[in-house]
């Protein structure tokens, strides 16, 4: 997911402060979710596809068959 998310900011050209802030994500918190030491929540999940703009299954694994 950390990976899903970073590309997506880097889409929308957006800095993981800007994404802190639009989420109300401590930003410590949340780069400890990018670097993969935290997982996401799906409240955190869903503040920040709100905030950029995209569908929470964007911003998840895509179910293998």
């Amino acid at each position: 997911m950390a990976s899903a998310v970073e590309g997506e900011l880097q889409r929308v050209e957006r800095s993981v402060a800007w994404l802190a802030e639009h989420t109300g994500i401590d930003p410590a918190a949340l780069s400890s979710m990018l670097q993969e030491r935290e997982d996401f929540t799906m409240v955190d999940l869903a503040n920040i596809a709100a905030a950029l703009d995209v569908p929470v299954a964007a911003l998840t694994p895509s179910r293998q068959p």
